[in-house]
């Protein structure tokens, strides 16, 4: 079966790249044919040159247009991907660090279409207090009293087909809030729950794709995803990652973030 990896690293977050696509050649759909289709805006990435990596331009811009802008990226080079069995697309801090496979391919059931549930709200809210779009003039608006799950936005996929179709759909919510100066309040992430709300997807457990840094109970073990710190210094931090800042975060900052929790 043949696999695409959609991979986008536009700026800064280029830096993640590397442990990404290793991680990912080691573990990752074993004994099918996967390629990687990275967008950036980086003049040279490392292994550009390998067969299964193709280098597509994508240009950086300002959190938080940065992230309303994953669908159009995304489908800005689906010509070269559309006879592909399946795609998949993962946060550029993605790290896999155990097999993952056929459990997570979608099946008509399922719509052709899965995706990752963030395990905090999982565990710790009620859908009425998940952090929904609640404003109805945009098009990712959920009322309350609807939803039973909250996703991520950065690890979802499915068959070629439908997968263009949502995103097709998720980028034509986005874009019309736009025109009607709306962005909503978890930007792409919020429309991802719109389309999903009357959809049955596959759900991929959150240990596929869980923040390194979180030691819920039950969800130490057994990971086989993680999502790396972006406040770690060695990343720069929030801040320098999206642009705001051309000062990466210290080492003292990082470890006042973790103890106290206060961001810089």
């Amino acid at each position: 079966m043949n696999i695409g990896i959609l991979y986008i690293a536009t700026g800064r977050y280029i830096c993640f790249w590397d442990e990404f696509y290793k991680s990912a050649k080691q573990y990752l759909f074993p004994g099918h044919k996967v390629k990687y289709f990275i967008y950036t805006d980086a003049p040279k990435i490392n292994y550009e040159e390998n067969d299964d990596v193709t280098k597509i331009f994508a240009q950086s811009s300002n959190w938080p247009i940065s992230v309303c802008d994953k669908y159009a990226i995304l489908l800005s080079g689906r010509k070269l991907y559309e006879e592909l069995d399946y795609i998949f697309h993962f946060n550029a801090n993605m790290k896999f660090i155990a097999p993952i496979g056929d459990e997570i391919l979608p099946s008509k059931d399922n719509g052709y279409i899965c995706v990752g549930e963030w395990l905090n709200h999982k565990l710790k809210s009620t859908p009425d207090k998940f952090p929904y779009e609640r404003n109805p003039q945009s098009l990712a608006y959920i009322p309350v009293g609807k939803g039973t799950h909250y996703f991520m936005s950065g690890v979802h996929g499915g068959r070629t087909k439908e997968y263009i179709a949502m995103c097709k759909e998720i980028e034509n919510s986005i874009r019309k809030d736009f025109q009607n100066g709306i962005i909503a309040i978890w930007h792409d992430e919020s429309h991802l729950n719109k389309y999903m709300l009357d959809k049955n997807p596959l759900i991929i457990p959150p240990q596929y794709a869980i923040p390194e840094n979180w030691k819920y109970k039950g969800y130490t073990k057994n990971r086989k995803g993680l999502l790396l710190n972006k406040l770690h210094w060695k990343y720069g931090g929030h801040s320098y990652l999206r642009g705001i800042t051309d000062k990466k975060i210290t080492p003292l900052k990082y470890w006042i973030t973790k103890i106290t929790n206060i961001k810089f």
